[in-house]
């Protein structure tokens, strides 16, 4: 206390003069806070100042008169006149207020159900739909009110969700009736379309309004992918998917989005019906065009779903995987470029899985299966009719298709051999590409050279078919099978050979090779079909070299020889081979009529044999000449059955498998799916 009492002695004593402001300033702020008198008690006061002027400053008075006489004449209407100019000038202002207010109804009724919707993530009672309820959304969406259509979205959601068979927790409305689940899912395709393309326009995240939607664009648009994996009904899933497509440019915004509808789309494309993959890659045909960039995930992702479906190949299968194939025949034609870098990817992938049989000598299956041939063929079908940069990739993919018929010779896999060889013949016909398949074609022939003596057996399809059981390929069925197939290939390979220029030294060896087999064969029914072609083929070496006995440019002079080959008429092959197809399709037609499809107890027949036969090895052929004891005991069964009946059957056959395997390949070619 002393040393405080100390400080405040030790203080310099106040200035009057600040005493005296601080004073004034207490005065100012105690007038400030007295009420205000009434403006008539001011006028009076005025009024009395005024006159008194003139008697206590007569001076000052006179100076008023002089400069300023309308304050002398001051009088409380003017007050009143002020007040009432105030108060129209405030009628004014609160009049455009109003005006505006109106303008803003609209969007403070946005921002009004925009903090609904980030309040109801938390509800906990919902609210029942009603058919009222509907109808009231359905008036105001004639409008393309938004708000309306935002309490339709956590509908929509409700009905996805009761589709999928959740409790729709968390959810704002519940809907229990089936009828109302489809009336909201109709009402939101038939809708989103018109309310957003007014709200946003065709640039969505330009649009100022974006912000206010994007939560409820991005709830419609999950709820509406998720839609597509609870429907049965082609008709209802296609329609979804149409209207998927309509919402692209708004999945565009969503990079998640996006994700999902591809994956949603591939699901489809995959595994339903045909009219549904059609649709289902029209939407995504779409997607890799509006969006460039993803086309490249697009494919991978389309291709890996290809050989997961391609797995197995029967007459039921045959279709749906030529329909995928051509599908991504055509998504791989809308950029060149990205098409080089997966088709790289791809064959590489393909010829690395062929590079470690030749090295192991061991897992030949990895090879020799339909998911490996499936793949083949899609590159065949792309490089078929391919941009100049994607020739490149032509030449190795020759190659893997050569080395692998090399891996396997034996007799058993000579359907694989086939398909491999058609294949290349098709690559080789659309880009001018000479493919060396006279040994593979001779091997298959030389097959059919001595007659099999083993029991007549029921004969399988051989298109659907790559390895045969060592009993079955004893057997007249197959040997026919194959001389059917080898016959159309080597027909289909001289008339190739026949537009150049070389067909005479390009055919000697195989001609040479076909004489020995009509030499050596003891079959009426081989020679008499060789031997056409050889006379044909006859025919056409003496046209071409009495063509080219007066040309005056030498074999290394190629532009004059290409347009020395584009002058030569349709040769006798060509013409020979085209009858010939169209013949056996009008057989296979018939025989369609009358007998329908292949049976599925051919194909059971065909597969349980190649099935018994799968732990099988090159080395175990060495013996195969003696049949497992199995086999045999079947074979005599099935001759005690009956052979009046068999015959028939067989012979049919016989007219109609390479017609099947001719059909298989005119799919891959005339169908075409394009916007």
């Amino acid at each position: 206390l002393k040393a405080g009492q100390e400080n405040k002695s030790e203080q310099p004593p106040e200035n009057p003069k600040d005493t005296k402001k601080k004073s004034k300033k207490l005065e100012k702020v105690k007038e400030a806070e007295q009420p205000v008198a009434k403006e008539t008690d001011d006028g009076e006061h005025v009024k009395e100042g005024l006159s008194r002027l003139q008697e206590t400053d007569s001076d000052f008075f006179k100076f008023l008169q002089e400069n300023d006489p309308e304050l002398l004449n001051f009088s409380g209407d003017d007050d009143d006149s002020g007040s009432e100019g105030s108060s129209g000038e405030e009628n004014e202002e609160a009049e455009e207020a109003g005006g505006q207010g109106e303008e803003q109804e609209e969007e403070g009724a946005e921002d009004q159900a925009q903090e609904e919707d980030e309040e109801d993530t938390g509800v906990s009672a919902s609210i029942p739909v009603t058919p009222a309820l509907l109808e009231k959304w359905e008036v105001r969406l004639q409008k393309n009110s938004l708000p309306s259509w935002r309490q339709l979205v956590k509908a929509f959601q409700a009905a996805v969700a009761t589709a999928r068979g959740d409790d729709g927790e968390g959810l704002k409305y519940t809907i229990i009736d089936p009828d109302l689940v489809n009336k909201v899912i109709v009402m939101c395709l038939e809708s989103s379309g018109s309310v957003l393309k007014e709200v946003l326009g065709e640039n969505p995240t330009a649009s100022p309004r974006w912000a206010k939607v994007k939560l409820s664009l991005k709830a419609y648009l999950t709820s509406l992918t998720d839609l597509l994996g609870l429907l049965t009904s082609d008709d209802v899933l296609c329609a979804v998917m149409r209207h998927c497509k309509t919402m692209l440019p708004y999945y565009a915004a969503f990079s998640r989005l996006i994700k999902k509808y591809v994956k949603g789309h591939i699901a489809v494309w995959g595994s339903k019906s045909d009219i549904s993959r059609v649709v289902a890659f029209t939407c995504l045909q779409a997607l890799g065009k509006k969006i460039p960039s993803f086309l490249g995930d697009l494919l991978k992702k389309l291709y890996v779903e290809y050989t997961k479906c391609s797995k197995a190949m029967n007459a039921k299968s045959r279709d749906n995987i030529v329909l995928m194939r051509n599908c991504l025949v055509e998504l791989f034609k809308i950029n060149p470029s990205i098409t080089y870098t997966t088709g790289f990817l791809y064959i590489r992938q393909l010829a690395v899985t062929v590079r470690s049989v030749v090295v192991s000598k061991k897992e030949i299956e990895s090879v020799y299966n339909w998911q490996f041939i499936n793949c083949l063929h899609v590159w065949v079908s792309v490089l078929s009719d391919c941009d100049v940069c994607l020739q490149p990739l032509i030449f190795p993919l020759i190659q893997v298709m050569l080395k692998v018929l090399d891996l396997h010779t034996s007799p058993c896999y000579y359907p694989l051999h086939l398909h491999m060889m058609r294949m290349m013949l098709h690559l080789s016909s659309c880009t001018d590409k000479h493919i060396p398949l006279v040994h593979p074609l001779l091997t298959c022939l030389n097959f059919c050279a001595t007659q099999n003596k083993a029991p007549a057996s029921k004969p399988i399809d051989l298109t659907c078919v790559l390895k045969v059981s060592k009993g079955y390929k004893k057997t007249k069925a197959y040997q026919d099978g194959v001389f059917d197939l080898t016959f159309e290939l080597i027909l289909n390979y001289m008339s190739q050979l026949s537009k150049s220029i070389a067909f005479p030294e390009a055919t000697f060896p195989l001609t040479i090779w076909l004489k020995k087999f009509n030499k050596s064969c003891n079959n009426s029914k081989y020679s008499t079909q060789i031997k056409q072609i050889l006379e044909k083929a006859e025919g056409v070496t003496r046209d071409i070299t009495d063509r080219r006995s007066g040309v005056s440019f030498s074999p290394k002079d190629l532009d004059e020889v290409a347009k020395w080959e584009g002058g030569l008429p349709e040769s006798a092959l060509t013409k020979f081979f085209n009858s010939w197809r169209k013949v056996h399709r009008t057989v296979l037609a018939a025989s369609k009529t009358e007998e329908g499809e292949p049976g599925d107890e051919e194909e059971e027949d065909g597969e349980g044999e190649e099935e018994g036969d799968k732990d099988e090895s090159g080395e175990e052929d060495e013996d195969e000449d003696e049949p497992p004891k199995k086999k045999k005991k079947k074979a005599k069964s099935e001759d005690k059955k009956g052979k009046k009946e068999k015959k028939p059957k067989g012979k049919k056959s016989k007219q109609t498998v390479t017609e099947e395997f001719e059909d298989m390949g005119d799919h891959v070619e005339d169908i075409v799916l394009s916007d």
